[in-house]
């Protein structure tokens, strides 16, 4: 399957396009992501850094990870819709988060991550991969 990624900000101002296809997909039920994005679980598809061609200015909030990984936010200055994710860990992958993509129909994650997190209510399909912790590959 080829996919033709694009997407945007909730306002236009950011707007992104990614031909290649996704290294990994997945939910993180950790609670940094659960702040920056005020919901239950992030979800993210991964792409190789150098193949997302963003369109506007994007700005970014780092911290660290419990696993020590500088983390990188990255969000529109505008309307403030959580676009891209990165991590020290692994600077050839760029996350683009789901919520964002103009069609994610086809997204279906491999794996949910930080499942040690994820609260009591939230339906996870039980065939797929729950990580406790971070994937580390």
């Amino acid at each position: 399957m080829t996919l033709n990624i694009s997407g945007r900000c909730l306002c236009g101002s950011v707007s992104f396009e990614c031909s290649a296809e996704p290294v990994f997909q997945g939910c993180c039920h950790c609670d940094d992501c659960r702040r920056s994005g005020g919901s239950l679980y992030a979800s993210f598809v991964f792409v190789p850094t150098e193949t997302l061609l963003v369109t506007g200015e994007t700005h970014s909030y780092q911290h660290q990870s419990d696993r020590g990984s500088t983390m990188t936010k990255e969000f529109c200055p505008t309307c403030g819709s959580q676009m891209f994710s990165s991590g020290s860990y692994s600077p050839d992958r760029r996350g683009i988060r789901v919520g964002v993509i103009d069609d994610a129909s086809w997204f279906r994650p491999d794996a949910y991550v930080y499942a040690s997190k994820k609260l009591p209510h939230t339906p996870v399909d039980p065939e797929t991969t729950a990580y406790e912790k971070m994937r580390t590959t």
